[in-house]
């Protein structure tokens, strides 16, 4: 039996400084997964949702999806968080996959190190690839 939450976060961040990024952030949980769906920009000021949002979609997860497929800017923010929670997921014994999305997005993580290859990488889960 497949069971599915579906938690939907808007964040505005940056105003006090501003800048105007977008954020959104989408949850999903089916049995232990969780997909977490990023859509805007991941940088500096809004890094610290993205990782909020996937510390409490690994709770109980033993997969854990991070869907960048949406986002339309990524720094070294954004990069930096993804190689801790790859860390984590090596220490801690759940799977950590990212989606990688835009050729943008994929062009920083070449540039890191992390060819399309890279066991890092998955394709989109099946119940999210339309979309």
């Amino acid at each position: 039996m497949t069971r599915s939450i579906r938690v939907t976060v808007q964040w505005q961040v940056g105003q006090t400084l501003g800048l105007s990024s977008h954020l959104r952030l989408d949850t999903r949980r089916t049995r232990n997964d969780a997909i977490v769906s990023v859509e805007g920009d991941v940088d500096l000021t809004t890094f610290r949702a993205v990782e909020s949002a996937l510390d409490a979609a690994r709770e109980g997860a033993t997969v854990l999806v991070l869907d960048l497929r949406e986002v339309d800017f990524m720094d070294t923010s954004g990069l930096r968080l993804v190689i801790s929670e790859q860390q984590r997921a090596e220490t801690d014994g759940y799977r950590f996959v990212v989606v990688p999305g835009s050729g943008k997005v994929q062009r920083l993580f070449e540039i890191a190190g992390f060819p399309g290859g890279h066991p890092l990488f998955a394709d989109p889960p099946m119940e999210s690839a339309g979309g």
